[in-house]
């Protein structure tokens, strides 16, 4: 069997691989242990179970990606290596910057590179994201089941025990946090994993599957991700009447749209307690920057900010704002780095925009508006959202072309 046989079930293999990684030991940990929400250093143990699956997984993610590294060198692509060194330097930057503060990364904090990598050799086809909506549309169904019959674990209990139920709760039965430990984490996924659903081939399947979903987000009642789910559909759909000539340039207006949002809204000077206190974790963390503006405070900084400023309540998981984390983390090299970056992935989302494939477009823009309020890209954290961005978004970095825009089209 030749390599380029082995391309499309290796590919599949890896999504499943990937999203198994977070979903099923955290599906088990919902079943078979206690969950409730947790301060900054106050981790909630695992099962032995969940603990061991994730091992597992990690295991032969690392295997698959070493095989098909081994089994590409006598085919080792010669094109699009400048962007592979783009999508691999922040992460390098990153992890030699925190070796410089005697911080070594995690197991999962070395799985970036070895995907980005693997798809790069991979070269698979775009539509087997399709792949991928199918497990978003599964975990929804699962967290959704998790909620309405076991909401112990379903839905967001305190540290107390009992149900959460903030102003913003949208529907009366409390937040859905599903397999996860937060409304706004499960949001987050499921409007990241969205676009992918939109790439499910069956038109009933799918609009059932996007149905499913946003049925879900709103639950979560993360504002956030209901922005950028209704954000991505209007994209989406704006996208598909637009001309062909005009999608590559529309594509660069829609996500430098919600980049500059992204990055004025913490700039912009809110109150403290605005959005939840999000204000005061933004000027806390603006303020740490100016005092290293080059090379940031490192990607462990928010584990200590809560202990100092004891106004936040022991939330500040991290900057609540991509553009502000990275900077605090990593300064500006970090942002020009990633910012490289992105333009790159957006060169070649305009591509698939004048093809009429608006899945990478789509992405772009949910996922820059879901970073507006929270993190949602980490290159050696954030590890439940892997699958729903480092994958989609190296399969539309190194994913062939297609010649005939019919090829894609349901």
């Amino acid at each position: 069997m030749t390599f380029s046989r082995f391309r499309p079930d290796t590919a599949s293999l890896l999504i499943v691989l990937v999203w198994a990684l977070y979903a099923i030991p955290r599906l088990v940990q919902s079943l078979t242990g206690v969950k409730r929400r947790a301060t900054v250093g106050e981790a909630m143990p695992l099962t032995p179970l969940a603990v061991n699956l994730e091992l597992l997984f990690l295991l032969l993610i690392f295997g698959l990606c070493a095989y098909i590294v081994i089994r590409g060198t006598a085919e080792m692509p010669t094109d699009r290596r400048v962007p592979l060194v783009l999508m691999l330097a922040p992460w390098v930057y990153i992890v030699i910057r925190d070796l410089y503060n005697d911080q070594v990364p995690t197991r999962g904090g070395l799985l970036y590179p070895l995907l980005v990598v693997a798809i790069w050799i991979l070269r698979p086809q775009l539509k087997k994201l399709a792949t991928l909506g199918y497990l978003v549309v599964l975990t929804a169904l699962a967290c959704i089941a998790l909620g309405a019959l076991l909401p112990e674990s379903g839905i967001l209990i305190s540290s107390a025990g009992s149900a959460v139920a903030p102003p913003k709760e949208i529907l009366p039965l409390g937040i859905l946090i599903g397999i996860f430990t937060d409304g706004n984490n499960l949001g987050q996924y499921l409007v990241l994993g969205l676009p992918a659903v939109m790439l499910i081939p069956r038109r009933l399947v799918r609009a059932m599957g996007v149905a499913v979903v946003l049925f879900a987000i709103v639950w979560t009642s993360s504002r956030s991700s209901l922005a950028a789910a209704a954000i991505a559909c209007i994209v989406w759909t704006l996208m598909s009447v637009t001309p062909s000539v005009l999608r590559r340039l529309a594509t660069w207006c829609a996500v430098a749209a919600c980049v500059g949002v992204m990055m004025w809204w913490p700039l912009s000077g809110p109150a403290d307690d605005a959005w939840t206190n999000r204000g005061a974790i933004w000027r806390h963390s603006l303020a740490a920057w100016w005092n290293t503006p080059w090379f940031g405070s490192g990607s462990n900084w928010y584990s200590v900010l809560p202990q100092n400023v004891g106004s936040l309540g022991g939330f500040a998981f991290h900057g609540h704002n991509q553009f502000v984390q990275t900077i605090a983390t990593g300064g500006l090299v970090f942002v020009v780095l990633v910012t490289a970056m992105f333009v790159t992935i957006t060169w070649a989302a305009s591509q698939w925009s004048a093809r009429g494939v608006f899945q990478p477009v789509a992405l772009l823009v949910a996922l820059f508006a879901s970073s507006t309020l929270e993190v949602s890209f980490g290159f050696i954290d954030r590890a439940f959202l892997v699958a729903v961005t480092v994958l989609p978004l190296m399969f539309a970095m190194f994913a062939p072309l297609p010649e005939r825009i019919s090829r894609y089209r349901r």
